[in-house]
Parts: structure tokens; C-alpha cells; sequence
């Protein structure tokens, strides 16, 4: 299980951490990048990355009020990466092992997958654009990166399974 792991790369920052509680809260049977969209406004960077330029806390607005208003467009790329990259290879995604409750299973296309694999490497090779890595000693930001790289890894092979 990939998602054990990536736990703290993924969900251990506080924004990672509502990003995943969000997912968990609104999924109904199997989730969709669709029904995400629908729910926060991350759909708008992938749509136009240059936003990703214009400042280091590019926030995803999220719908539900139970949870902080927004998260760090790169805790949200990367936390949803790493439960995609799950569910695909290992046909569900159980956070119970990584600090939610619920198993997540997603229906993706290889297209979205796609979009998921270039956001996340743009995040792997632009870091100093992220307030994540502001926040990062070198040794943790290497770590990061490594996982991030892992991750992408999987989604490149979770696309060539689509």
C-alpha cells in the first residue's frame, strides 16, 4: 500500500489534512474528479496555470463550511494525486492508514490521471513557487520531493493501466 507511505508527504500538513477530510466527506459511492470540481474550484489552476504564478499560497476555495474556507493549491494536488494513484493501483484507497477513516475508491479516466501527473510535476519542479516548501527544512523538502516523484511515478503507471 502506496498510501502509508505517502502519509506524511500527503496528509501531514494541516491543509493536506482538511484536503483529505473534505474528500472523505464528500464522496457518495465512487468518486469522481467531476463531483470534486463541483465542490472546491481547484478545477481553475489545472484550467489556467499561470495562476500558479502570481503568488506561493494559491488557495483552493472549498464549499464545505465545516472545514477551513480553502486550502494550498499544492497540499490539495498532492494529497488528491496520492489517493488516486491508490484507488487505481490497488482498487481503493484506505485512509485509515493515513490518518482519515474512510476508503475511497475513484473512477478516472486516463486523461485525468494526466492532468493530475503534470499538476503534481509542476509542483516537483517548481517548489520554490509553493508556500509547502517555504515551510520545509532541506532534508524534509527532499523527502517531499522524493515522494512526490514516487507519486508521480504511480500516476504514470496508473494512466498506462486506463
Amino acid at each position: 500500500m502506496f498510501i502509508e507511505k505517502w502519509k506524511d508527504t500527503a496528509f501531514g500538513s494541516d491543509y493536506g489534512s482538511d484536503f483529505q477530510s473534505f474528500l472523505e466527506e464528500i464522496a457518495s459511492g465512487k468518486l469522481t474528479l467531476k463531483e470534486i470540481f463541483e465542490n472546491c474550484d481547484l478545477e481553475k489552476y489545472f484550467n489556467n496555470p499561470e495562476l500558479l504564478k502570481q503568488r506561493t499560497d494559491n488557495n483552493v476555495q472549498l464549499t464545505n463550511s465545516s472545514f477551513e474556507q480553502f486550502v494550498h493549491y499544492e497540499d490539495a494536488v498532492i494529497a488528491l494525486s496520492a489517493i488516486v494513484a491508490e484507488s487505481v493501483a490497488n482498487g481503493s484507497a484506505d485512509l485509515s492508514l493515513a490518518y482519515g477513516s474512510d476508503v475511497l475508491i475513484f473512477d478516472v479516466t486516463k486523461e485525468e490521471i494526466t492532468k493530475l501527473k503534470n499538476a503534481l510535476t509542476y509542483i516537483h519542479d517548481n517548489p520554490n513557487l509553493f508556500v509547502l516548501f517555504e515551510m520545509l527544512d532541506e532534508d524534509e523538502k527532499k523527502e517531499t520531493l522524493k515522494d512526490i516523484a514516487d507519486i508521480i511515478e504511480q500516476l504514470q503507471i496508473s494512466a498506462e493501466k486506463k
